[in-house]
């Protein structure tokens, strides 16, 4: 008889599964924002008077006041199905490149979808304002950096390197914060979210970076290279995100994009004053988790030396 589980998975098979994984983690990370409605927020440069509730169905949260958002929801997308291939490569190896490309085909659809509302709502083609051109190039660029960052994290956490995978887990923590962030303003709405929200949302990418680095150690000793790019990105990110939206907020700039990046350059270091608490949290947890574990490996070396001395004591 065959043992069916020592039969090879057909080669056709691992790339569809693949490549299933790849379109499950994108569309999982735009999920909340379609959950939510999906309804485009309102522009100042649209052609016509439109109330909130008439504006059109998109995919992604087209608007220079959810920058941050369309970034974390797009990167998300392709962490997920890295995350995905490492868990089912444990089982058995899967091709990444139908991953990627699954990850890159729910980024397509939705960038042609939501960017052909965008265009046409703005009257481009048909003698709309110059500046609504320049809107919907940058928005179109930024979203196109958000895809090509989403591979980049497929990559880093299908990766088998344990300190790999965990800076790009570590990496995605506080857009993972405004995801989950997303979630419960998908059903309570954005006039009134939950009290709790700011909190959960300092706090939780402080827990994953803290897991990140209990999980990737300190042996050998270059990962501590891991540890210091981890917390300086879990220090340095939310005020970037904050400094970002500051600047591209400014509707009395009229895209100015000079101004804007001052303003932003105003912001970040006060925000960067402000956010030092979770980098200090990620880093008790993750000394403490790190030697927690270390002991209980030491433990079980121990009972493992024992038993074999006793092993050989019972032979002679």
């Amino acid at each position: 008889m065959t043992d069916a589980s020592a039969v090879p998975t057909p080669p056709s098979r691992d790339r569809r599964t693949s490549l299933l994984i790849g379109v499950g983690g994108g569309i999982l990370g735009l999920l909340p924002w379609v959950v939510g409605g999906g309804i485009l927020p309102l522009q100042n440069l649209w052609a016509s008077p439109t109330m909130p509730d008439d504006m059109p169905f998109v995919l992604l949260p087209l608007s220079q006041y959810s920058a941050t958002l369309l970034f974390s929801l797009v990167l998300l997308g392709g962490v997920f199905a890295g995350v995905a291939v490492r868990v089912v490569a444990r089982r058995r190896e899967l091709p990444v490149r139908p991953t990627s490309l699954g990850v890159a085909i729910v980024h397509l659809v939705a960038v042609v979808q939501g960017f052909a509302v965008l265009a046409i709502g703005h009257g481009l083609g048909v003698g709309g304002d110059s500046r609504a051109v320049l809107y919907v190039a940058g928005m179109l660029g930024g979203t196109i950096v958000a895809a090509a960052l989403a591979q980049l994290g497929l990559w880093m956490t299908s990766r088998p390197s344990v300190a790999v995978a965990a800076l790009g887990v570590a990496l995605a923590a506080v857009p993972f914060a405004s995801w989950v962030a997303r979630w419960f303003i998908a059903f309570t709405g954005e006039v009134f979210p939950p009290p709790f929200l700011p909190t959960l949302v300092n706090v939780l990418p402080a827990l994953i970076v803290g897991a990140a680095l209990v999980w990737c150690g300190v042996r050998p000793a270059r990962r501590i290279i891991v540890w210091i790019v981890s917390l300086l990105a879990l220090w340095m990110m939310p005020a970037l995100f904050t400094a970002i939206q500051a600047g591209l907020g400014m509707r009395v700039l009229q895209g100015d994009v000079v101004e804007m990046a001052n303003v932003s350059a105003q912001v970040f270091p006060m925000a960067l004053a402000e956010v030092w608490m979770p980098p200090l949290i990620a880093l008790a947890i993750a000394v403490i988790g790190t030697l927690v574990r270390m002991l209980a490996q030491r433990d079980r070396d121990g009972r493992g030396h024992v038993a074999a001395q006793q092993g050989e004591a019972g032979v002679a």
